[in-house]
């Protein structure tokens, strides 16, 4: 009973760590592993915890623009490279952008660009899972490395 309510601990907390800001997935894979998850793991609660942030940028945008740190984000996100990249290339280039920005820019960009939510939530799940594979195989062999 005790080793389930340690996974479950440690398995939560890669995934609140892929889901915040500054954390996402380039902390969550490497701290998942620290902590005694396997690779696979680590990349599954952490990649989950990092593209969850879609559908909740998809479903509340508006309410979350209502707070002071959110708009300032967004405004930020809208003024910058990375929106007119996304106007000039289209959709697919969210594949790409994904891992240079992060989901929450791309969420909120996207949504502003009132992007088809279907090819979002697919593009961005593709990436969120390569990166985070990426990441976990290359995390891995550190460990092991170092070990």
């Amino acid at each position: 009973m005790m080793e389930i309510l340690k996974y479950i601990s440690l398995a939560a907390t890669t995934w609140f760590m892929g889901f915040f800001p500054h954390f996402e997935i380039y902390l969550a894979v490497p701290f998942g592993l620290s902590v005694g998850l396997n690779w696979f793991d680590a990349f599954l609660w952490a990649s989950l915890g990092n593209w969850m942030v879609i559908p909740l940028i998809d479903f509340l945008y508006n309410w979350l623009m209502k707070f002071k740190f959110m708009k300032k984000m967004s405004d930020k996100s809208l003024r910058g490279k990375w929106r007119n990249r996304i106007e000039k290339y289209g959709v697919f280039f969210i594949l790409f952008l994904t891992p240079v920005t992060g989901v929450w820019v791309i969420g909120i960009i996207a949504k502003a660009l009132k992007i088809n939510r279907i090819q979002l939530w697919i593009y961005s799940g593709i990436s969120v899972g390569v990166t985070g594979f990426i990441i976990a195989v290359l995390a891995n062999m550190g460990f092991e490395f170092f070990s």
